[in-house]
């Protein structure tokens, strides 16, 4: 890709159409690097927890692709970015770690995030304390956010209004622990159920972003699997949770994500529930109960989707039906 991006002129148009993914696919390695260590740091990163743009802090500064290297290569041609947001709050220095975005390197952020997580990483250590912070290039380049995950959360709302449920957008900016967000998105399913909060069923609510998780098991799994088991442990009768990535994948998994009621897991099941989300390991739970959503590649990649469907109408403390 360098090499193409190298071959234009200034009478060239360069138009880069970016995804989610292309922090792992476009790697170029610094020469210094191999495929090998940024695969590695990726993982411990990814294991411990860290946040994308955390990640892509330590990708940035390893890599001559990324953080506007794409767009430096093919100065002086005319450039502009189609880019499809995998992202939180599309930042476009963010999507798979900017490679049509010039900004400064910053080596000192890299060595803080590898330090917060506890990840050795020693020769990527070494290249980040050797290398020097350099200010971005003077290069121009015409980026567009063409789709996001806000489209698929607004797309979503659009066909449960068409069916008659009263809808609700809680935030396409949900991250953080997976099993924790599950069981907050189960609570709500409880809120509606029980009082009508935040809107009266039938209700849909959905929400978008990127949940991680902080792996300290040996078992299968990806974060929206975990969040699907850990939102199926606290919900209500008549309540039905969905929750995949949009790229067809969770995580290095076949399932795209999982769909669950209150009846996933039942009285006979809380302790193994929980001891599969304590061991990493909710894809054997939930596949042995047909839980398992498995759409195949979808051709694209906008973030997290998550649906939570409350059926029929209740009487509510307040008197409202």
């Amino acid at each position: 890709v360098l090499e193409r991006a190298a071959a234009a002129d200034a009478e060239t148009l360069v138009l880069a159409a970016i995804t989610g993914g292309g922090s792992a696919l476009l790697c170029a390695p610094v020469p210094s690097l191999s495929v090998d260590d940024l695969g590695a740091v990726t993982d411990g990163l990814l294991d411990a927890g860290a946040a994308i743009d955390e990640v892509n802090a330590v990708r940035r500064a390893c890599s001559e692709i990324k953080g506007g290297g794409f767009a430096e290569a093919a100065a002086p041609a005319t450039v502009v970015g189609l880019l499809v947001s995998d992202v939180i709050g599309d930042d476009p220095a963010v999507i798979a770690s900017g490679a049509t975005v010039p900004i400064d390197t910053d080596p000192e952020r890299a060595l803080a995030v590898l330090d917060r997580y506890g990840v050795s990483a020693p020769n990527v250590r070494a290249w980040l304390r050797d290398d020097d912070p350099h200010s971005a290039p003077d290069i121009a380049v015409d980026n567009h956010v063409i789709a996001s995950g806000r489209d698929a959360v607004e797309a979503a709302r659009d066909v449960a209004a068409e069916h008659g449920y009263d809808t609700c957008i809680l935030s396409t900016h949900i991250d953080g622990e997976a099993s924790e967000a599950g069981r907050v998105h189960a609570a709500i399913a409880t809120e509606i159920s029980e009082a009508g909060d935040p809107i009266s069923p039938p209700a849909v609510v959905l929400s978008g972003g990127e949940t991680t998780v902080q792996v300290t098991g040996d078992g299968c799994g990806g974060p929206n699997l975990e969040f699907a088991l850990a939102g199926a442990l606290d919900l209500p009768d008549g309540a039905v949770l969905g929750a995949l990535d949009t790229d067809g994948s969770d995580g290095s998994i076949d399932a795209a994500g999982a769909l669950v009621d209150g009846a996933t897991v039942t009285d006979a099941d809380i302790e193994a529930a929980r001891t599969a989300l304590e061991a990493n390991d909710s894809y054997p739970f939930l596949d042995g109960r047909d839980a398992l959503l498995r759409t195949g590649p979808t051709g694209t990649n906008v973030n997290d989707l998550r649906v939570v469907v409350v059926q029929g109408q209740h009487n509510f403390v307040s008197g409202r039906r």
